[in-house]
């Protein structure tokens, strides 16, 4: 997305100026478009990688739905990234917004379902495994998978850039575009972890909190929307505007949907466990007037 957009600048900008050459243009925009294509593939191929490896330690069984997961998020950074879609959004803003949508919220959900972490303990060592869940289980990490300090991380940074159109410039520069797009990916993929993370969390918040952090996203998330479509027409304003707002709004609720979805389904299956577990022990305790 990026690279195309460095390099409508340089075709309209050839020299001079302080502006980038088109050469210079041509560089930044293949240097861009391969590091975005070895970091998907990269995560992809590592996830495959870290696969094999747990089988040869005899850890079979690992469920095809979180491999379809993991590839489907990394496949669709791709997708987005690089190649047509990401042509369209260097010249359309509500092609920009889907992009965004994909890599702030829906690449990385579909990630963070991939369980990773429990994927690498599974194929790494048992001293190594222990060490990674020490680190895990650290202050540091703690505070950063918060589900607060999460939702600050994701939604700051969003309301910033589309608090009005003098930010908007970031996501044509060389290096300010992509380090946007890792923070989207990484911040997206943050607060999933945080309130639906299927990998392990010695610390997990409570299902009240995570589950207030998921409303307030939603509300941050439409306020957003709202705001952004009340500028359209606004002198600073790219054109399209006002339907790149309806589709950060719709299209932000229904990834919000899913994400309730599974959710509720993590919490129906963690009570329903639970709810079975005191039935049995219930079931097998001492028998009616018995002494104990």
């Amino acid at each position: 997305m990026l690279g195309d957009a460095v390099l409508g600048d340089a075709m309209q900008h050839p020299t001079g100026g302080g502006g980038m050459a088109a050469g210079d243009g041509d560089a930044v925009t293949f240097a861009v478009r391969t590091a975005v294509v070895l970091a998907w593939s990269g995560l992809a191929a590592g996830y495959l990688v870290a696969d094999r490896a747990a089988v040869l330690r005899g850890r079979t069984s690992w469920p095809a739905a979180r491999t379809a997961s993991w590839l489907s998020g990394a496949l669709l950074g791709l997708v987005v990234s690089v190649g047509p879609v990401a042509s369209a959004a260097g010249n359309s803003f509500t092609a920009h917004m889907a992009v965004h949508l994909v890599l702030g919220m829906l690449a990385p959900l579909l990630l963070v379902l991939g369980a990773p972490m429990t994927l690498v303990l599974r194929a790494v060592p048992v001293h190594a495994g222990r060490r990674l869940a020490g680190l895990a289980g650290s202050p540091p990490i703690r505070i950063l998978t918060h589900p607060v300090t999460a939702l600050v991380l994701s939604i700051t940074p969003m309301a910033l850039l589309y608090r009005d159109g003098s930010a908007l410039a970031l996501l044509h520069d060389p290096v300010a575009g992509p380090a946007l797009h890792v923070h989207f990916v990484a911040s997206g993929a943050l607060f999933a972890y945080a309130v639906v993370g299927v990998d392990p969390q010695p610390h997990r918040a409570s299902v009240t909190l995570r589950a207030g952090a998921i409303l307030v996203s939603i509300a941050a998330h439409g306020m957003i929307a709202k705001h952004l479509y009340s500028l359209s027409g606004t002198a600073g304003m790219p054109d399209g505007t006002a339907a790149a707002a309806q589709l950060m709004y719709y299209g932000g609720d229904a990834v919000h949907v899913l994400l309730l979805v599974v959710f509720c389904l993590q919490v129906y299956r963690r009570t329903g466990r639970a709810g079975r577990r005191r039935a049995g022990a219930s079931s097998s305790g001492p028998a009616s007037g018995r002494v104990v």
